[in-house]
């Protein structure tokens, strides 16, 4: 019976997408940004530089950023990308308040930016079949959401990470599967949302949960190995340093819990399904070394 709900699913998207195609017009894609990318973050700052300077590289153009209680040196750190207007930086000192953060980003910011992806900083957009974000983008401008699907990846046996060394070139190895989607969101649909569920996808109002690569088709029996056009590189664990100093420390930005500090069964449990290198995202690494020496 759930194999049958999948494609029912599968089948009742196809069919809403083929409405879009038929009676939907193209919008005008002409606001300030082409595409943005919006994130919560609390004490990132060590790894915020690269991850700027990298979807800058990627094709991103502006960076909606909420801090969360961040007691690091983040303010020093994003000084010159908020003079320059390429972050909008808020404070945002709610108790796991991802989802408010995302509701006030698309409220106060669709009319400035045609797509905005939802992302953490432990995420990087990589466009495997396309040399940039913005091109990905320019195939699905008809629709309400677009989704890009994790790639996990463990430390690599890194117990301490090398600061001379970009994060993605520390961190090759991966997981063999595709997992969970993050979207990114065509904001001339933002008045249609009905409910966010965290970053993966939005339900709109009379067409339900809605998205060309349907997350389901990448979970049904012998589909797991479907390759992705566009991944996002999950860099979950990072070294053993990082998992013990932040994330058996730090709490979920979302979950209304506080057992969600990761003991270290779950640092093992994504170094046991991580056998295999990806280098997909190296196409764009001497760019960024450059950028980042600059």
């Amino acid at each position: 019976m759930k194999k049958l709900s999948g494609y029912l699913k599968v089948v009742r998207n196809a069919f809403y997408l083929f409405l879009i195609r038929l009676f939907y017009r193209k919008q005008k894609f002409d606001k300030k940004y082409y595409v943005s990318v919006c994130a919560i973050f609390k004490n990132e700052g060590k790894y915020l530089r690269e991850w700027i300077e990298y979807h800058l590289t990627a094709g991103i153009e502006h960076f909606y950023l909420y801090n969360n209680f961040s007691d690091d040196n983040y303010k020093k750190v994003l000084a010159p990308y908020v003079k320059e207007g390429v972050v909008t930086l808020t404070d945002w000192p709610v108790e796991h308040g991802q989802r408010s953060a995302y509701n006030d980003c698309v409220a106060k910011y669709s009319d400035e930016s045609n797509w905005i992806g939802f992302i953490d900083l432990d995420e990087y957009v990589c466009p495997v079949q396309w040399n940039s974000i913005k091109d990905w983008l320019k195939n699905y401008e008809r629709y309400p959401l677009v989704s890009a699907f994790w790639r996990m990846f463990g430390s690599a046996g890194v117990m301490e990470e090398d600061r001379s060394k970009t994060l993605i070139e520390q961190f090759t190895v991966c997981s063999d599967i595709i997992s969970s989607s993050k979207m990114f969101l065509n904001t001339h649909w933002s008045k249609r949302i009905k409910d966010f569920h965290l970053s993966h996808y939005c339900r709109f109002k009379i067409w339900g949960k809605l998205a060309p690569d349907n997350a389901v088709l990448f979970f049904m029996p012998g589909s797991r190995r479907k390759k992705a056009k566009v991944q996002i590189n999950h860099y979950y664990s990072k070294s053993a340093e990082y998992w013990a100093k932040k994330k058996m420390v730090v709490g979920d930005a979302y979950y209304q819990t506080s057992e969600n500090k990761r003991p270290w069964e779950m640092f093992f449990w994504c170094e046991d399904i991580c056998n295999k290198s990806d280098f997909s995202i190296f196409k764009y690494l001497t760019r960024l070394k450059m950028r980042m020496k600059d």
